[in-house]
């Protein structure tokens, strides 16, 4: 992370801090609307700005968002972008981290301890419960970030979701947003939105077929540079 943007988010602590008590007694979508308003807060203080494609490609419930993963504060710009709750899947760790731990708590992220197989199983069961109540999951198939323009593989198994639930898979690109962790402030920082593959299109793919297909969407969209 860049230590200089990191600096100039300080004086948003301490508010942060305090409206993560208030909305902690406030429904999940009301937090969740304010959480996006932080995250547009943080990224304006950072010096970063990005454009966003194809925000009318989300349906309204019950999708898997699957993105890239560049860069440390990825869903940040997921949750800035996007109008419609979305419940975020992290370590169990970031629960416990100042003010962050609290709003991650607050709109009901999925903390989980990806190191047992009763973490995994909790993860998979909990993510599965929502995209079942037609909420919106967001997965990063590749586990870890790229640091770079270039995609890693995804996990295997990473898209069981999608088949499980029965629900529309939206491929996610964004661009650059490793920036956000240089000195390099991104000219073309941006988020896309793909079409969205609905249950009937990929239900007779392998899950090997389906990895390739949206690693293939999400990376053709990727301005190499």
């Amino acid at each position: 992370m860049n230590w200089i943007r990191i600096g100039r988010c300080l004086p948003l602590l301490p508010q942060a801090w305090g409206s993560s008590f208030v909305y902690s007694k406030r429904k999940t979508n009301q937090a969740y609307k304010r959480c996006r308003q932080w995250a547009q807060k943080v990224l304006k203080r950072i010096g970063m700005t990005f454009t966003v494609w194809g925000r009318s490609n989300i349906p309204e419930k019950g999708c898997l968002l699957v993105s890239n993963h560049q860069g440390t504060l990825d869903p940040v710009l997921v949750m800035a972008s996007c109008n419609q709750p979305v419940y975020f899947i992290a370590k169990e760790g970031a629960g416990k981290l100042p003010v962050i731990g609290r709003w991650a708590r607050n709109i009901e992220t999925i903390l989980f301890d990806r190191d047992t197989k009763e973490g995994n199983i909790y993860m998979l069961r909990e993510a599965l419960r929502r995209l079942k109540k037609g909420q919106i999951v967001l997965i990063f198939p590749e586990g870890t970030r790229s640091k770079q323009d270039a995609m890693n593989p995804f996990k295997p198994k990473s898209l069981q979701l999608a088949y499980m639930a029965k629900v529309p898979i939206v491929p996610i690109t964004l661009n650059h947003s490793y920036c956000i962790d240089t000195k390099y402030k991104g000219k073309d920082l941006s988020i896309t939105y793909h079409n969205p593959i609905s249950y009937e299109e990929y239900k007779e793919l392998t899950e090997a077929q389906l990895s390739v297909l949206v690693h293939q969407i999400i990376e053709d969209g990727i301005l190499y540079e």
